[in-house]
């Protein structure tokens, strides 16, 4: 396995459907994962996906998701097992996005943004504050506007959109070690609820 500088998987670009399936099987057997999602929006009401990120234990993954012929069944099958946990930062746009692909939310959903919310470290908080709060890494943020739909990728936005997954597994583990420590776990799952409803992602 290879390992990045900052000791985390090296990240590896998954463009084909057999590489998906490999991926999502060992994934679906961790307790959970880390997601996020890269997308353009400017031209549709719907977003655009182009890239998902996934992070587990051995796994830091950048799937192509306008790869030609990509079959993203794999990836649906992932977000429906129950057993693992899919943790986001500010889950609102991914979730909506999720939804209008597959027609559903993925299970076991863990927001970091809403627990840290609860756990006290302020509303709304940003990713790299975060981070940079728990863990005292600093993220990159130069390619967040990244015109996400060219190819080929460039290696600065595969190392961005790997940050995106890799440091959310040390601030999921943390703010779940906090919040029972604090009795607050049942204060986040509250409300995370609204996020676990599609008629909170369906147009008016």
């Amino acid at each position: 396995m290879q390992v990045s500088q900052a000791g985390f998987p090296a990240p590896v670009i998954v463009s084909s459907t057999d590489d998906l399936a490999q991926l999502c099987a060992r994934l679906k057997q961790e307790p959970f994962v880390t997601i996020d999602t890269e997308f353009v929006r400017e031209h549709t009401y719907w977003p655009e996906l182009c890239v998902v990120q996934l992070g587990g234990v051995s796994d830091v993954a950048v799937i192509d998701t306008l790869a030609p012929g990509l079959d993203l069944a794999p990836l649906a099958d992932l977000l429906a097992t129950e057993s693992c946990v899919k943790v986001f930062h500010a889950a609102r746009q991914d979730l909506e996005i999720f939804l209008h692909l597959f027609d559903a939310l993925p299970c076991s959903i863990f927001d970091t943004q809403v627990a840290a919310m609860v756990g006290g470290y302020g509303d709304q908080v940003g990713y790299d504050t975060l981070v940079s709060a728990i863990t005292g890494a600093s993220i990159d943020k130069t390619h967040r506007f990244s015109d996400w739909s060219a190819r080929p990728l460039s290696k600065a936005q595969i190392a961005y959109a790997a940050a995106d997954v890799t440091h959310l597994r040390d601030v999921y583990l943390t703010l779940h070690r906090e919040l029972e420590k604090q009795n607050r776990l049942h204060w986040a799952d509250a409300e995370l609820a609204v996020l676990n409803d599609p008629a909170t992602f369906r147009p008016d």
